[in-house]
């Protein structure tokens, strides 16, 4: 059996018409977090108009249902995007990457960065992003205050481009000079096999 992953971005509150209409439709549930757009203009960050707040539902689905489930949350009360991801597990011929319009752009870096990282990204051409909350990882090796370790608080944001505009943006973010910096982030892309405005 194939699986995707489905990844919807709405704004705040509107998550669960999104999960109730795709479960009508196959899905068998999914993961919510909360989550922020970044301002599409430097008028409207400076008014302080830009930013969102979202909600990312994400929800690991059979490939077969796809069509079906993307449908049904079209037609949710939820304004916002969502994508399809192929969840591969081996390297048959339905794992291999898809021939993908589209570009899922992650960077995960240290908290208070995402606007320097955006601001890069939209001179190379990105329009806008999602921001979530997040933190590291620890272990026993990590630096410790009192007693506890240190958690350094993360951000992830989510970039979606067009294909061609993809080697520009990561180009220009991996550039950064914040990022070249041990253990202050790292940028990935993923492609999108399917993506779809909701509402």
């Amino acid at each position: 059996m194939n699986w995707s992953t489905i990844i919807a971005i709405v704004r705040k509150g509107q998550s669960s018409n999104v999960m109730a209409a795709a479960r009508t439709a196959g899905a068998p549930g999914g993961t919510v977090c909360l989550a922020k757009g970044t301002a599409p203009s430097t008028i409207l960050a400076a008014l302080g108009l830009g930013d969102t707040k979202q909600e990312v539902l994400t929800s690991v689905i059979e490939t077969a249902k796809v069509p079906e489930i993307l449908e049904a949350m079209k037609n949710a009360k939820a304004k916002g995007v969502a994508m399809v991801i192929s969840t591969a597990r081996d390297s048959s011929e339905e794992a291999k990457a898809v021939d993908s319009k589209w570009v899922l752009i992650e960077v995960i870096s240290e908290d208070g960065y995402s606007e320097d990282i955006m601001a890069t990204a939209r001179k190379a051409g990105a329009n806008g992003g999602t921001v979530i909350n997040a933190h590291g990882t620890s272990t026993e090796d990590d630096v410790k205050f009192f007693g506890s370790p240190l958690v350094p608080e993360k951000e992830i944001l989510m970039i979606v481009v067009p294909k061609e505009k993809a080697e520009a943006v990561l180009n220009a973010i991996n550039s950064m000079e914040i990022l070249k910096k041990k253990g202050m982030g790292i940028v990935f892309s993923i492609p999108v096999s399917t993506f779809v405005n909701l509402g």
